[in-house]
């Protein structure tokens, strides 16, 4: 017999208390049903012997079904919380997705669609919970893409906190502080360690998102490119092929030695003087990208469509790739010309079976990188800001 469940139900009228208790004491439940006539009380029932679900309403006296939700949520972080309301409003329901609720339901409510509701809340074990150390947050909104997730991805670190929703694996909204949308989304990607939390919801606030997963992060990796972080580095190309995340392989530490540490136990001033010496070998730099989880082909192109240099892990033409790439690559930079949109940085044309990037390298060529659908763009993206200077330098251009 399965494990009996415990629910809380919060109100401050006793006929609805009388309501939901016995609406809720059905065996498919199989569950205890505890209640509380305000969040105080509510509050000192846990204490006492914590719960599976609070189930509350939102306007009671004293404490708020709110302000209950962000306590449990803070106390109790495996219990789930589902709000009541019979006021409902956009700005109550986005307070309480939000936040990490569960669902929010509003009054007058079908019985049976209310019991089935708490029924799936109580009997969802099909997730696994746990600790995950030195995968990065990019890493993690991948994986939930991938997965086709819909859930609320909670974020907190000591610079500011942030909450990104998936709906079926596309990321449609992020809120962190007074912002919300695309500049909350890259603000919470550029927050530098910290805690996750993945709670499902049973949608987003709101949709305020519509660009691609790929494209959010490749834009987020530009922006800290550019601006500078500390902390953790994680080395996707190191991955094993059957191992998901990524192994931590630098973090600065302002405490001893810089910080500098290798997982695998090496002497970081060795493997720098092994950098270097790769950095005059140009098809060893190129290689360098197709050593990233689903790149193919890199190849290094003049203005003119010849072919500099190129490593590929397949058998492909990559002479004709440079030369039918050099029309693409000036097409995308006029149009940016055309639009005043000054120097191209990056262009991304992405097909069914994945996409293929152009980069400028210096004055007089440009990367061409080939890659599978499921290839970590954000490093792509990284791995061309490192090594483009190297490259210039070993080209001679």
């Amino acid at each position: 017999m399965a494990e009996e469940k415990r629910i809380l139900v919060v109100d401050d009228e006793e006929d609805m208390i009388w309501t939901l208790k016995n609406c809720l004491n059905h065996q498919s439940l199989h569950a205890e049903i505890v209640t509380a006539a305000s969040g105080e009380e509510a509050m000192e029932v846990m204490e006492a012997e914590p719960v599976d679900l609070v189930l509350t309403d939102i306007r009671m006296s004293g404490m708020s079904g709110l302000d209950l939700m962000l306590e449990v949520r803070n106390r109790w972080p495996g219990t789930a919380v589902i709000v009541m309301t019979a006021f409902p409003s956009p700005e109550y329901k986005q307070e309480v997705l939000g936040r990490g609720g569960l669902h929010y339901i509003e009054k007058p409510f079908d019985i049976v669609e209310l019991r089935q509701v708490v029924f799936d809340a109580v009997n969802d074990d099909r997730s696994f919970t746990g600790t995950v150390v030195g995968v990065s947050l990019g890493d993690i909104v991948q994986v939930n893409c991938l997965s086709q997730s819909t859930s609320a991805l909670e974020v907190k670190a000591k610079q500011g906190d942030g909450v990104i929703f998936f709906v079926k694996g596309r990321i449609v909204h992020a809120e962190s502080g007074s912002l919300s949308g695309e500049e909350a989304f890259y603000r919470i990607m550029g927050l530098d360690g910290g805690n996750i939390a993945s709670k499902k919801v049973a949608r987003a606030p709101e949709t305020s998102i519509d660009k691609p997963c790929e494209a959010l992060l490749i834009e987020a990796a530009r922006r800290i490119d550019e601006g500078g972080r500390d902390g953790a580095v994680f080395d996707l190309d190191a991955l094993d092929a059957e191992d998901p995340f990524p192994a931590l392989i630098h973090e600065k530490d302002h405490s001893s030695n810089n910080g500098d540490f290798r997982a695998d136990g090496g002497d970081p001033q060795q493997s720098q003087a092994q950098e270097d010496d790769m950095d005059g070998n140009l098809n060893d730099l190129l290689g360098e990208f197709t050593t990233i989880a689903g790149v193919n082909t890199a190849c290094l192109v003049g203005r003119d469509g010849f072919l500099l240099d190129s490593t590929a892990t397949m058998d492909v033409d990559t002479e004709m790739i440079g030369a039918i790439a050099s029309s693409g690559f000036g097409a995308s930079e006029s149009m940016g010309n055309q639009l005043g949109k000054g120097k191209m940085a990056m262009t991304m044309i992405e097909y069914d079976q994945g996409p293929v990037i152009f980069s400028p390298v210096g004055d007089e060529a440009f990367l061409v990188i080939v890659a599978d659908k499921d290839s970590n763009l954000g490093m792509i993206r990284l791995k061309i800001k490192k090594h483009a200077q190297a490259i210039i330098a070993a080209a001679a251009i």
